[in-house]
């Protein structure tokens, strides 16, 4: 695998693929040859160097800095002397994403890898792969084909959030896959009590290369901002893709690339049901949701855009999404419980163009009632995805509180 630097001019699809390097369904024997074994324990201070220095951020939608995850869970096990957990999670319950099925598919040696290397370096007592229900055979094939015997596989559920932190901590503990509240930290207080490491599949996968060839390497694609690659879950009328992209790729030289005119696109959903809406195709998708600081970067969240073509009405689309996730939600909180069906129920008369002049200020005033209010971040999320149709919307909801639709003819 070459690791010479990838020119930042071009931020869109990676040239040279990194995870997916070894070739689609590698063997074991191929991966090794594409990628050597993995570095051995008498480096292991460096590679946490690397790691820190790599600037690596989660891709599970959080984007939170993965050294740092990994530093707190040291920090807890110096402090308390238990041996910590690490939890590989490839639930993957957004409906719009693939990656991590694809990577568990296609790759799951690099992922493999990860899990080897990061519980070696923590001294994990245990290691956990989690994935959507459901046998993966290749997955499977691979641990075999590996001697793999320290990783315990578990399914959890399929649902929208089976992938949740506690979610997966409660599914792994024998209970139902669903958030709890937890007032301390995983690093501190995770599975049966243990300090506890839960990143995402692919994350582990890119630690796993930045072992190998350093932070350097992994930063000579992407931004400075967002350095690295990642993986992208790509949905354009019934039709699905995923690359391995530029952190910071501009939005409008992906599609190009992917040879989607953007004449035809009225809008991107970015970041996947928990994401955002934008029309600014000339915008860089990026870790951070720092707009203050990064005016012209929207969050990839969980690395997912849903591309909206005219003759979309975006405001159904938007209706229909937020529907989904009240009734996904655990309802085991007031904001779950009540707050968001009443929010789909007035986005959805939205969109049905009524023309009650109440309902978008209801529908803000909703937004601001459940957030920060819930056992998990979901209704939060579900709140920012209805304001951000109605404000990026804004001609769409004047037509259809006028008794119109734009798109419909």
């Amino acid at each position: 695998m070459s690791t010479t630097s990838i020119p930042k001019l071009v931020l869109g699809v990676l040239e040279e693929p990194r995870l997916l390097a070894a070739g689609p369904d590698a063997s074991w024997s191929q991966h090794l040859d594409t990628f050597g074994p993995v570095p051995s324990a008498t480096g292991d201070s460096q590679i946490l160097a690397q790691w820190e220095a790599s600037g690596l951020s989660g891709r599970g939608g959080g984007s939170f800095p993965t050294a740092r995850k990994i530093a707190a869970v040291q920090r807890s096990v110096a402090r308390t002397g238990k041996a910590p957990v690490l939890i590989a999670n490839g639930s993957e319950g957004e409906p719009l994403s693939y990656k991590d099925q694809m990577l568990l598919t296609h790759a799951p040696h690099v992922v493999l890898d990860g899990i080897e290397l990061t519980a070696r370096i923590l001294g994990a007592s245990s290691s956990y792969l989690v994935t959507k229900a459901g046998a993966h055979p290749r997955l499977l094939q691979a641990m075999s084909e590996r001697g793999e015997s320290s990783v315990t596989l578990h399914a959890t559920d399929s649902h929208f959030l089976a992938g949740q932190a506690t979610a997966v901590i409660s599914s792994l503990e024998g209970g139902p896959s669903l958030p709890r509240h937890q007032p301390w930290h995983l690093s501190d207080f995770g599975l049966g009590g243990a300090p506890t490491l839960l990143v995402n599949v692919e994350t582990l996968a890119h630690l796993a290369l930045i072992a190998r060839y350093s932070a350097h390497w992994f930063r000579s694609a992407g931004t400075e901002e967002d350095p690295g690659s990642r993986m992208v879950s790509i949905h354009d009328a019934g039709h699905y893709q995923v690359h391995e992209v530029h952190g910071g790729s501009n939005l409008s030289v992906l599609l190009e690339q992917l040879q989607i005119p953007t004449k035809d696109i009225h809008a991107v959903l970015v970041g996947g049901f928990h994401g955002q809406f934008t029309r600014d195709l000339d915008i860089s998708l990026s870790a951070t949701s720092d707009a203050a600081q990064y005016p012209a970067t929207i969050a990839v969240g969980a690395g997912v855009l849903e591309i909206l073509r005219f003759g979309t009405c975006p405001l159904e689309r938007a209706s229909e999404i937020v529907d989904y996730l009240a009734q996904s939600s655990a309802k085991q909180c007031g904001p779950c419980m009540f707050g968001l069906p009443t929010l789909a129920r007035d986005l959805q008369a939205v969109a049905q163009r009524s023309n009650d002049p109440t309902l978008v200020e209801r529908i803000e005033r909703l937004g601001e009632l459940v957030t920060g209010r819930g056992a998990c971040h979901h209704p939060d999320a579900t709140a920012r995805l209805a304001s951000s149709a109605l404000h990026v919307f804004d001609d769409e909801l004047q037509a259809h509180l006028s008794g119109q639709c734009l798109h419909k003819f």
